[in-house]
């Protein structure tokens, strides 16, 4: 009788002022003088007749403007020459005052409202950035890390410009703990680690196997660390509560399994959550890797991805090989990686799709990625033009366990090459300097 693999692990199957503008201008130049203007300053000067000669009137008018110049000398000292002076300023100036038109008033409003509202954007994306750059370039060490390293004759300095996200993705549909529980949190059967060289916008995507033996922290119920453990990589998720401390944990024992290489963001994901982010763009589209028998799906055949299709397509597994979960790795990657593609060029046609996508993601997960963080990452790959990632699955040895306490059921070990598993990390996470 054939023993099943992992048979606690179901398959898929069985389960974004108006103003008032006054254009008249006063100076101490003499200001025109129009018709009505004239006629008063004929009647202040005891007036000029309908046939008064063209010299008369020249002469008058020259007197006017000498008046009126030195006016200014003695405003304050002559009561009667002030009143006069002031009143007919005052209606001249009456007479030259313009109001704005109605709509232009309305238009002046409206485009003072559109230019606030284009400040306060760009001014709150670029709080938003560098507050997020803050956030992910002062990593605290919290890891044991080598910041030099020899091999094979050559040394490297680790890559302070790296930032490093894990992407968990868990087997439970609902994050946290059954009944308070231990153990009942669900298990990390997704893993993958986006690292983003902020000096040059290279990114990449490192899938690490679930089934990597590893040294796992064990809790108690309380959160009481107990002792460490090796065992599966996706065993991790389930010491701790289901969301942030399951999370932690997860990123914890993939830090150990790169050389303890600082790992300080983490976004996990439940599986309820898959659809509504795939169909936020539209879905995705790949060419299957594998044989979707009950769906007519062949391999090598392009299927759109959508609704609950999406999450057949990254979960689904045969039980029947232990080698089963790596093909299932290998469609996960390749599923962010035609997400991403996808993405990437929808947001710099709308950025805007950033903070939709985040505030649908946050429905059905556990992170300690901020906004912030998450835009400074997207202007940073924006303006650094990158469209593109490089995706790398760790390399090694799938065995079945031989712990005799597992009885009848056999689970899946992965041992990675340590020479690949070196190289893999002094590429991603290294500066070669010699």
């Amino acid at each position: 009788m054939k023993r099943p693999i992992d048979p606690n692990l179901e398959n898929f199957d069985s389960d974004g002022f108006p103003i008032d503008v006054d254009d008249t201008v006063t100076n101490n130049s003499p200001f025109e003088i129009d018709d009505e203007m004239l006629t008063s300053t004929a009647s202040e000067n005891q007036g000029l007749s309908s046939n008064a000669s063209a010299d008369d009137f020249k002469m008058k008018e020259k007197q006017y403007h000498r008046h009126h110049s030195g006016s200014h000398h003695h405003h304050h000292h002559s009561s009667g020459s002030h009143s006069s002076h002031s009143s007919h300023s005052s209606h001249s100036r009456k007479k030259k005052k313009k109001k704005m038109p109605a709509a232009a008033k309305v238009a002046l409003s409206v485009l003072i409202i559109i230019l606030v509202i284009i400040f306060a954007f760009v001014g709150t994306f670029f709080f938003l950035g560098q507050t997020g750059k803050s956030d992910l370039t002062n990593v605290t060490t919290q890891t044991d890390y080598e910041e030099k390293i020899s091999y094979n004759g050559h040394d490297y300095v680790y890559n302070s410009n790296i930032v490093s996200i894990a992407f968990i993705g868990v087997d439970k549909r609902d994050l946290g703990l059954k009944d308070g529980v231990v153990g009942t949190a669900g298990q990390a059967d997704a893993n993958i680690i986006l690292t983003v060289d902020t000096s040059t916008g290279k990114a990449k995507a490192l899938a690490i196997p679930r089934d990597t033996m590893v040294e796992v922290d064990l809790y108690s119920e309380n959160n009481i660390f107990l002792r460490n453990e090796e065992m599966q990589l996706c065993l991790s998720y389930a010491y701790g509560n289901g969301t942030d401390t399951s999370a932690t944990n997860v990123t914890t024992s993939l830090s150990r399994i790169l050389y303890n290489v600082p790992i300080s963001k983490y976004f996990a994901l439940d599986l309820n959550g898959i659809a509504p982010i795939n169909d936020a763009i539209g879905g995705v589209t790949v060419q299957s890797l594998y044989d979707f028998d009950d769906l007519g799906i062949k391999k090598g055949d392009t299927v759109h991805l959508v609704g609950d299709l999406t999450e057949k397509y990254v979960r689904t597994r045969d039980m029947d090989t232990v080698n089963a979960s790596l093909n299932r790795t290998a469609r996960q990657v390749q599923y962010i990686k035609a997400f991403a593609a996808q993405l990437i060029p929808a947001v710099m046609n709308d950025f805007s799709i950033i903070s939709n996508l985040y505030s649908t993601a946050m429905d059905y997960s556990s992170t300690n990625i901020s906004l912030s963080d998450v835009t400074y990452l997207a202007s940073l790959l924006i303006s650094k033009n990158i469209t593109d990632f490089e995706t790398t699955t760790l390399e090694g040895e799938m065995k079945p366990s031989t712990r005799v306490d597992y009885g009848d059921v056999v689970y899946a070990e992965f041992y990675p090459d340590e020479d690949k598993l070196m190289q893999t990390v002094l590429d991603t996470f290294y500066t070669q300097i010699n």
